[in-house]
């Protein structure tokens, strides 16, 4: 138990101590903690004191040993454990720092700086979801804290995507899959919509006039943002969602009745159409979820790519001098693309488009070829830093989108803005002309694509 205080001389040696503290004379008060714990060995404020202090001069090690005496000595005060919690959380261990913010908690449910402790253990570990409610816990007790109100912001942000905003507002995209679905709707038809998102093209089927809409959502946050977005727009009778993958559904208890999607919609593509998974994706579904026939959208998708001349882009994802000094061997740790934005993109072309692999997603096999090997004529004379690529969605037989970047032709009117365009760096860079071909060999193993590009002087592969 706390040592007791006996008389008005005790109380004001502890406050001469957090006088000390508050001063910054941290090697004042830890002397006059340990004069006075000589006399009082179970007093655990002076304990706790001795750890601030001692964690005050970077001295974490001794820090803890102390809290640790304060904790032995009265163990009922949240603060200590909190004060512990905090040891644990600068030298980066988690998981101790979150079990001694929950005994604080169990002492006092409304202890607001074990809450906060808690919060960011919890944040720290990777558990978003626990963490953003916690922060939603302290933001409730403190409304105007604006740091809690920005880390509820920042774990919604890392909660959901950036990338939804751009694409729910994609007047193309919307228009074009809205199109294509009104086109393969009937009144008996059945919908399941993969990856769901936000529950736009649940309700675009709803409103096409579909029977049913089965909306599956891997992300329980986004599913549950789905749920209520569907309910708000007043189509919760028809649209059901999900919160697991495709690959989770059991189609005995999750399609009402014993009935099978006769409609596959998904939008789950990435900047080379498949590195989002795609193609074993819309194989499972037609496979196992879907009945006989089943119309999917997109039916096929293209991707292609174009030589490009772009010293701003090199120099995001390359190096070679820097102020005299040669730093080419930074290039062994380069990336092996580069993103970029259409809109922002400075570059020109030094080849006609070509297309690299075409992907059929109304075939369950994988027959399709997996490697191919381009020949591309150079039409320009220029430095080529990498291979553009770009894809084409074919929604059906006839509409389709693409997020092909001008590059001095102009863009599609099914130009989709929220697909961004990535850039297969090469290193070095190649000086072409035309007359010159580039060799490319393609792979890809269904999830990704690689590419080696040749040097027409050397026939070596451009890293």
């Amino acid at each position: 138990m706390t040592h007791p205080f006996g008389n008005t001389g005790d109380a004001q040696a502890l406050a001469t101590i957090r006088s000390s503290l508050e001063r910054g004379e941290f090697a004042a008060a830890i002397a006059a903690c340990r004069a006075r714990l000589a006399k009082a060995p179970d007093c655990a404020p002076t304990w706790a004191m001795m750890a601030d202090a001692l964690a005050a001069t970077g001295d974490v090690g001794e820090a803890g040993k102390s809290l640790s005496r304060a904790i032995q000595c009265d163990g009922s005060v949240p603060g200590y454990h909190v004060r512990m919690g905090d040891l644990f959380a600068r030298i980066g261990r988690a998981k101790e720092a979150s079990a001694c913010f929950g005994r604080a908690l169990a002492l006092d449910a409304t202890h607001l700086p074990a809450l906060l402790g808690q919060a960011n253990a919890t944040w720290a570990a990777g558990d978003l979801v626990q963490a953003r409610a916690l922060w939603q816990q302290v933001l409730a007790a403190r409304p105007d804290d604006a740091f809690a109100a920005r880390n509820v912001r920042l774990l919604n942000g890392q909660l959901v995507e950036r990338w939804h905003f751009p694409m729910v507002s994609d007047g193309p995209r919307n228009r074009d899959y809205e199109r294509a679905l009104k086109k393969a709707i009937r009144p008996d038809s059945v919908v399941l919509d993969i990856g769901a998102g936000t529950g736009l093209l649940s309700m675009m089927a709803a409103r096409a006039g579909a029977a049913r809409v089965i909306a599956c959502e891997a992300k329980p946050v986004l599913a549950e943002l789905a749920g209520e977005i569907v309910a708000a727009n007043g189509h919760a009778e028809r649209v059901r969602v999900l919160a697991k993958p495709s690959y989770q559904i059991d189609p005995a208890s999750d399609f009402p009745d014993g009935v099978r999607p006769n409609v596959i919609v998904a939008e789950i593509f990435d900047a080379t159409v498949i590195g989002e998974g795609a193609l074993p994706t819309f194989a499972h579904a037609l496979s196992q979820l879907a009945a006989p026939g089943a119309q999917v959208i997109p039916a096929r998708a293209t991707l292609y790519g174009v030589l490009v001349q772009s010293d701003s882009v090199w120099r995001e994802g390359a190096a070679d001098t820097a102020s005299g000094f040669d730093l080419r061997a930074l290039n062994r740790y380069r990336p092996d693309c580069v993103g970029i934005e259409a809109s922002s993109f400075e570059g020109i072309a030094l080849s006609d488009d070509f297309a690299i692999f075409d992907f059929d997603f109304t075939r369950t096999d994988a027959a399709s070829a997996r490697k191919a090997r381009l020949q591309v004529p150079v039409t320009r004379a220029g430095v080529c830093h990498g291979v553009l690529y770009w894809i084409k969605l074919h929604l059906d037989d006839e509409l389709t989108l693409d997020n092909r970047p001008d590059l001095g032709a102009g863009r599609s009117d099914a130009y989709c803005a929220h697909w961004h365009q990535m850039v297969r760096l090469l290193i070095p860079a190649l000086e072409v002309k035309p007359g010159m071909s580039l060799q490319i060999d393609a792979q890809h193993d269904r999830h990704a694509v690689a590419l080696l590009v040749r040097d027409p002087a050397t026939g070596e592969c451009a890293l």
